[in-house]
């Protein structure tokens, strides 16, 4: 049997045809426990039309996030307009340089507290080095 290389060497660049592109399907561990969520039905336009970038939401049952896999490159965003909260309702169980493995607990977070400032705890969860995957979560 020919090799794909030289199969494509015998035809020569110009009889090669273009082959689609399929998107890369990111399987991920759900990063906290929660409703699933399309970015469609996330309350902010830049999350809802998919401008950050593909990805899937969680309505957050759960109170920490974990890291969802290694090796991707991930925006986890804690509900909607929460950085005017300016921290309060959040705890970094992380620090710039950890070693973090899918499971790592990141972040402990307080969705009554987000609730009660009159904020959405929808969580985005954005892949970012990867305008055409598909999100996933197992």
């Amino acid at each position: 049997m020919e090799s794909r290389t030289k199969f494509f060497q015998r035809l020569g660049r110009s009889r090669m045809l273009p082959v689609a592109v399929l998107p890369v399907a990111a399987i991920l561990r759900q990063p906290v426990a929660g409703t699933v969520v399309a970015l469609a039905d996330v309350p902010d336009a830049i999350f809802a039309q998919g401008t950050m970038g593909p990805g899937l939401a969680i309505d957050p049952a759960g109170d920490t996030v974990v890291a969802p896999a290694a090796g991707t490159e991930l925006l986890i965003h804690i509900g909607i307009d929460t950085v005017g909260m300016e921290g309060d309702g959040f705890e970094t169980l992380v620090k710039t340089g950890d070693h973090v493995e899918a499971g790592t607990p990141l972040i402990r977070f307080d969705p009554a507290k987000i609730r009660a400032a009159g904020l959405s705890p929808i969580t985005p969860v954005i892949v970012l080095n990867d305008e055409n995957a598909t999100v996933a979560f197992s």
